[in-house]
């Protein structure tokens, strides 16, 4: 025990000689995950969010112009704009991207809309000594305008709701009709409401293990994510600072001492251990306690505190037993920088730290599932997004145990039988 604590007390008193380096390791991931996630906010947003602009030309100026616009405001999903424009400039708004949606409703349409109503209700009780009009089946329609940047799923999620409240307004419309015919038929009877509200109605709610109902935003994505990252990058201070004893001598004088080397790898694991759970820290209170101070978001950690420290402390030991396998096979600083950044960053693309993976394509999903950086991430979305327990991850943590048990072996097998030979 005495040796570890020797061994931790030198790593500390090599981290600390370079105090800026140790400031930028805590500063910059801190910088990183307060830009990121301003810049992602509105992404998110208009993902899940009320704020799609949707632009409305009406040249109806009667009910079913009215009560469309009544109804598409009550969604609180669109934020409708109405301008007096001809189809054409309405046409050119939603090219140039200034409008997500545009609908345009032609002139007259309330009246079309009523006299197909009272055609196809007069089928219903057709008069003996009236010669069959001529019926119009041409449908009545409302222009809708895309912007070509958006997505096919989320076109079709708009289409099918407008779609909802244009058949709502066509089947009130019917009902009136109809109301009034059965008038005509029986004078004396007296008038009744007939109800359009639907029979049949749906419920929604997350499926998460608590009465949580919270979504996906840019804090709950990249506050995870980028502590992760920062997790990882701690293998450039860590590599650097291995070579460096190797490249000064200082390495060969820690393996002339009596102890097993297990102890020096084991004071390097257990210093930058403890520096990445700062680091986790750090970056916990930026979503607490920061983010909200800009209008975004406040972090929701959830109940799950033990579960949250087995995540973090997991992912520790995978980042610190990575660098430490970078350092003991790399044989310059140049070679350990280079290596070690460039593979963090491919581990971050791939693993969902830049674009989550939800809306990645389905072979680019299959491939995140070996990113390390993937399983801490979904292990803290486990906590942070659905509110599970320690047994619905322990899968995760136990993959980055078995990832950082590799990495350590690797580094002690190729110090003790290649580097010592």
């Amino acid at each position: 025990m005495k040796k570890l604590l020797y061994s931790l007390y030198k790593e500390y008193k090599v981290l600390v000689r370079d105090k800026a380096a140790m400031g930028i390791m805590f500063i910059m991931p801190m910088a990183l995950v307060f830009v990121v996630t301003i810049i992602q906010d509105t992404t998110f947003k208009s993902v899940n969010e009320t704020s799609v602009p949707l632009l409305l030309v009406d040249k109806d100026h009667d009910s079913l112009s009215v009560q469309l616009e009544r109804a598409l405001k009550q969604t609180k999903f669109f934020d409708v704009q109405k301008q007096d424009i001809n189809q054409e400039e309405a046409r050119e708004l939603i090219a140039t991207g200034k409008y997500l949606i545009g609908i345009f409703i032609p002139e007259k349409s309330t009246t079309r809309l009523r006299e197909k109503a009272s055609q196809r209700i007069s089928k219903l009780f057709p008069a003996e000594d009236t010669l069959p009009s001529v019926v119009d089946t041409a449908s009545l329609q409302l222009k809708l305008y895309f912007d070509p940047i958006t997505k096919q799923s989320f076109k079709v999620s708009i289409s099918g709701a407008i779609g909802r409240i244009v058949s709502a307004l066509e089947m009130q419309s019917m009902v009136d009709v109809l109301k009034v015919e059965m008038k005509d038929l029986m004078p004396s009877s007296e008038e009744v409401t007939l109800e359009t509200k639907p029979l049949v109605s749906t419920s929604e709610e997350y499926a998460t293990n608590n009465e949580s109902t919270l979504v996906p935003n840019s804090v709950q994505h990249n506050v995870p994510a980028w502590t992760m990252f920062a997790m990882f990058f701690i293998c450039i201070p860590l590599s650097g600072n291995i070579i460096r004893e190797r490249e000064d001598g200082s390495a060969f004088r820690l393996l002339t001492m009596p102890g097993s080397y297990v102890f020096v790898l084991a004071g390097k694991i257990t210093l930058y251990l403890i520096v990445s759970l700062i680091q986790f820290a750090l970056m916990l209170s930026v979503g607490l306690y920061i983010l909200p101070l800009m209008g975004l978001p406040t972090l929701q950690t959830g109940e799950n505190y033990f579960t949250l420290f087995s995540i973090a402390l997991s992912a520790g030991l995978a980042a610190t037993a990575f660098g430490l396998l970078v350092g003991t096979i790399a044989s310059s600083q140049d070679q350990a920088a280079l290596f070690g950044a460039v593979f963090v960053v491919l581990l971050a693309a791939l693993g969902g730290v830049w674009i989550p993976t939800f809306v990645m394509p389905e072979i680019m999903k299959s491939i995140s599932s070996i990113s390390p950086l993937n399983w801490g991430l979904e292990a803290f979305y486990g906590v942070f997004l659905r509110g599970v327990s320690f047994s619905a991850i322990w899968i995760h943590l136990l993959k980055l145990l078995v990832f950082a048990a590799a990495c350590f072996g690797g580094a002690y097998y190729y110090q003790v039988y290649k580097r010592m030979r």
